[in-house]
This record gives C-alpha cells, sequence and structure tokens, in this order.
C-alpha cells in the first residue's frame, strides 16, 4: 500500500511538471502532497523521483540545512517516457473522455438551478431590507441548493478522480463557490 501511495505522488509531480513547463516548483505542488519546507519528502520519495529528471536546490540549502527540501523538480525524457506509458490512451483514453463528458453534461441542471437560486436570494434580499419576514422564504430552497451543490462537486470530484489527478472534495467545494459572487 505504502508503494501506491508513493506511485501516485510520483505520477502526480510528473504530470504537474508536464502541464508547467517541465517543472515542478516544490512551493505549491510537494505542499499539495502534505510535505512543508520543515516536513520534506523522504529520501527514498527523492530517489524514486530523481529517475525522471533533476531536483534543484536553492542558494539557501547548506545554510539551513534543507536537503531533501528541494526548489523545484525538471522532468526529462525519461520522465516523459514513463508518463506515456502509465497515462491512459487509445480505448481506456476514450472511455474516460466519454465518462468525463457525460459528468459535465449532468453538471449542466445543477449550474442553472444555482443561477437562478442565486438570482432569487439577490430579490430575496432587496424584499427583506423592506419586509424581514419574507427572508425566510429562502429556507423553502435551501435543501434543493444543497441537494445540487452537493451532486455538482461531486462529479467535478469524479472527473478529477478518474484521471487521477490527485483532486481533494475541498478543492472541488471552492470551484463550486467561485461561480458565484458573493451576496
Amino acid at each position: 500500500m505504502e508503494q501506491e501511495k508513493l506511485d501516485r505522488a510520483i505520477r502526480y509531480v510528473l504530470r504537474y511538471a508536464i502541464e508547467h513547463g517541465g517543472k515542478a516548483y516544490y512551493n505549491p505542488c510537494m505542499y499539495h502532497l502534505g510535505f512543508a519546507d520543515n516536513i520534506p519528502p523522504s529520501e527514498a520519495f527523492n530517489r524514486e523521483l530523481r529517475k525522471y529528471g533533476g531536483l534543484h536546490y536553492g542558494e539557501y540549502a547548506e545554510e539551513y540545512d534543507y536537503d531533501d527540501a528541494w526548489d523545484y523538480f525538471q522532468i526529462d525524457e525519461r520522465g516523459r517516457k514513463y508518463m506515456e506509458k502509465v497515462e491512459p490512451s487509445g480505448l481506456g483514453k476514450i472511455i474516460r473522455g466519454l465518462f468525463t463528458m457525460c459528468l459535465s453534461i449532468l453538471q449542466i441542471p445543477f449550474v442553472l438551478e444555482g443561477w437562478i437560486s442565486y438570482i432569487l436570494n439577490c430579490v430575496i434580499k432587496f424584499l427583506a431590507k423592506i419586509f424581514f419576514p419574507i427572508a425566510f422564504v429562502s429556507f423553502i430552497w435551501w435543501p434543493l441548493d444543497m441537494l445540487c451543490s452537493f451532486s455538482w462537486m461531486l462529479c467535478d470530484w469524479l472527473k478529477h478522480v478518474i484521471w487521477d489527478k490527485g483532486f481533494t472534495w475541498e478543492a472541488s467545494s471552492r470551484r463550486w463557490l467561485s461561480r458565484f459572487p458573493k451576496l
């Protein structure tokens, strides 16, 4: 089980490097995996990562004795070939793409309900300035709002899990909340 966790973390760093111009900086990439400046990755992790590219240390690495906390990882051809080998291709990629497209289509009604609810809440807020008890009307559709937001976040999270992106539920909830301006 520990080896599987290490492999997933390595794939995350390699994918991150490929998506960001060949480099994966320690912050935010490694912070996402639970490491920090005072909690560096293990030597086994760094050794495994060096198989796919180079670790670059900053000018202060010796001064602060951060042997394991590097500044950035730069992927090379070995890492790119490894990712081509482990990433889905052919039929697997098509199936994942179709499933992702179905989840995206399923999210459309949840977004529409969210915007309708947002507009209704704006109207209720305006009317509540005139007559406050009208504000309690918003509790009528509150359960529907919660169900729709949960469903949208679940679809969003599943889309990222399907592609093994290392996505968290909290990130999915932030994506949902960022769709709407604050009241």
